[in-house]
């Protein structure tokens, strides 16, 4: 008795430690064809997206699929959006948590029109850089104003950005380290701080790794 006791303990304890590690899919590249699964760390969600990048006037594509703080990615489908300067960048994402559950593959986000929203933006290694105005298109519904460390140096960020990319609400270091981003919903309303603090989004980190 005692033995079986002991055996159903172990199996029950092996199949907890099983289910608490999700197994997701992973790929980063422009079609995904070969993927390798991969064990998540605790408290993940299984990723698939396909973005497009543009800067300075030129488009590329990229497909990712992989491990993502939960708290990162709301279950389901969305779009996240960012323009800054001359770049920006539109990411049809899904997150879901069960095993190997990203292994389809999203549709490419198609090219966003302008909104009715203009923001300032501009890029700087210095806080005073000149900001000038830019069009916000698709789901760019917030006017950003972001700063973070590159390489030891300050890195100031203005543009338009998405409301779920302001609420995603996970600090997580990939292009700024330490980044912070501030949003704001009115037009220009982004040439100073504003008293909404949030997080850069980790997503749009992933998808400029897939391009690079």
């Amino acid at each position: 008795m005692m033995k079986l006791i002991l055996s159903v303990t172990i199996v029950s304890w092996m199949l907890f430690s099983t289910a608490a590690a999700l197994q997701c899919q992973q790929c980063s590249n422009e079609t995904c064809s070969a993927t390798t699964d991969t064990t998540c760390e605790k408290d993940s969600a299984c990723l698939t997206s396909s973005g497009l990048l543009t800067v300075s006037g030129v488009t590329d594509r990229g497909i990712i699929k992989t491990c993502v703080p939960a708290s990162t990615c709301a279950l389901g489908n969305q779009t996240f959006s960012q323009s800054v300067f001359n770049l920006s960048i539109i990411l049809n994402a899904s997150c879901c948590n069960t095993d190997n559950c990203n292994s389809g593959t999203l549709n490419f986000p198609t090219t966003p029109l302008p909104n009715n929203l203009q923001c300032y933006t501009c890029e700087s290694t210095s806080p005073g850089c000149i900001k000038t105005q830019i069009q916000c298109k698709g789901v760019e519904d917030r006017c950003f104003r972001s700063e973070g460390t590159v390489a030891n140096t300050t890195v100031v960020s203005l543009g338009c950005t998405s409301t779920n990319l302001c609420t995603a609400g996970s600090n997580l270091d990939f292009t700024a380290s330490g980044s912070k981003i501030q949003c704001c919903g009115t037009p220009l309303c982004n040439a100073a701080s504003t008293t909404t603090t949030t997080t850069m989004y980790f997503l749009l980190g992933l998808l400029l790794f897939s391009f690079y």
